[in-house]
């Protein structure tokens, strides 16, 4: 046993140790700020009650909304060529909300009484649907993950049972992803003091929820070409590709919308008369609209790999920092206090997506995540090819 251990440890790639010693340094940090207290671990107060902490957790959210939205395109729209996806997704959606609620358990003042949301809940609070979908929603990933699990143990006599159930359970998964994805734009919805007026709108649920969309998808064509130099086993081409021809348009619709609630309120002139606010504005619709919106409008891109990579991750940005920008940038300060994350936030931050990064890695390793995918080389001859993309040649 202690052969086979060592044996497989060597296999690992020298970049899980890296984060391996991150997660441990960050999650022992958290475990100091559960001891002292917020108030001497962050630069959290009562003018800025949220910070890093709660703009990671809705730019995670939104990243790990590729496995309803895949789950929706191959169960409910009958997308069937794109199940070949649904593993890794499934199993980077399942740890993207368990990093959000890892964070959201640090950062309650008393953390100790974190199930008081079970059992005493608030029914006229935003956050209480947001809370039990995201914790339901946990629990179905991890339903929808199982067969990976147990087809190669001697639990996989209960394969034909999770099948039989799967398709009712991803129905109810893309219901609750739906409800909390919008509803997460709705706790800024009250911020109209603050806010400033290019973010706050009554619509910021329907901008929450179509932005999810696409980063969602990008994720997951992201992951795949990083699996492709990694691991040597990705999504086909093809299928990446059909993947990629939504993302322009969801964010086509979503910048149309966008532009379209600005002018139909008469503050189009903030565009361009709100300084530091007008930049990160016209930053989002640059990095997260014209860019991926020009590249993956090309077939040529869409089926090079390095291309299409290059397309999904700024439609990524786009969404993160949008949601960083509700939820922290475009904050107006309030008598005269402003911002900065204490070091302990960030190394927390740090550590628990390390985490992520690091259970993926040793999951992907030891379980078939990637079994429906399709073998395109050896690892490190698939990242030799990056240098040779048509993409970078011109």
């Amino acid at each position: 046993m202690l052969h086979k251990i060592k044996y497989e440890l060597e296999r690992m790639p020298k970049f899980v140790y890296v984060l391996a010693l991150l997660t441990a340094f960050g999650l022992g940090v958290g475990v100091y700020r559960l001891y002292a207290g917020l108030a001497v671990t962050t630069n959290l107060s009562k003018a800025y009650p949220w910070g890093l902490w709660i703009s990671f957790d809705l730019a995670m959210v939104s990243l790990s909304a590729g496995a309803y939205t895949l789950a929706a395109l191959v169960y409910v729209f009958q997308f069937e060529d794109l199940h070949a996806a649904s593993r890794p997704t499934v199993l980077a959606g399942f740890l993207g909300y368990s990093s959000v609620l890892v964070i959201l358990f640090f950062d309650l003042g008393r953390w100790d009484h974190f199930y008081s949301v079970f059992i005493h809940p608030n029914f006229s609070s935003a956050l209480l649907e947001v809370s039990w979908c995201i914790a339901a929603y946990s629990l179905i990933l991890i339903y929808e993950f199982s067969p990976v699990l147990v087809e190669n143990n001697k639990l996989k006599w209960l394969l034909p049972t999770i099948k039989k159930y799967t398709v009712p359970i991803v129905i109810a998964g893309v219901t609750l992803s739906t409800m909390h994805q919008s509803s997460l734009g709705t706790l800024y919805v009250i911020m109209s003091p603050r806010l400033h007026a290019l973010w706050h709108t009554m619509l910021l649920p329907v901008f929450f929820l179509i932005s999810s969309y696409a980063s969602g998808i990008s994720l997951v064509i992201v992951g795949s070409t990083v699996s492709y130099w990694l691991l040597g086993r990705s999504i086909k081409e093809k299928t990446i590709a059909k993947l990629a021809w939504f993302v322009p348009w969801i964010l086509a619709f979503y910048f149309v919308l966008k532009f379209g609630e600005l002018m139909i309120t008469g503050e189009l002139d903030l565009l361009f008369t709100s300084g530091l606010y007008s930049l990160l504005f016209w930053a989002e619709f640059v990095i997260g609209g014209i860019i991926p919106i020009a590249l993956l409008s090309m077939k040529k891109i869409r089926h090079d790999r390095v291309g299409v990579m290059i397309g999904a991750f700024f439609a990524l940005a786009g969404v993160v920092l949008n949601r960083f920008d509700v939820t922290w940038f475009a904050i107006k300060p309030v008598l005269g206090q402003t911002y900065t994350p204490h070091w302990m936030e960030v190394a927390l931050v740090v550590g628990v997506a390390s985490g992520v990064l690091l259970v993926y890695s040793l999951v992907a390793h030891f379980f078939p995540v990637y079994e429906e995918t399709s073998a395109v080389g050896t690892p490190k001859t698939e990242a030799a090819k990056f240098m040779e993309s048509p993409v970078l040649e011109h």
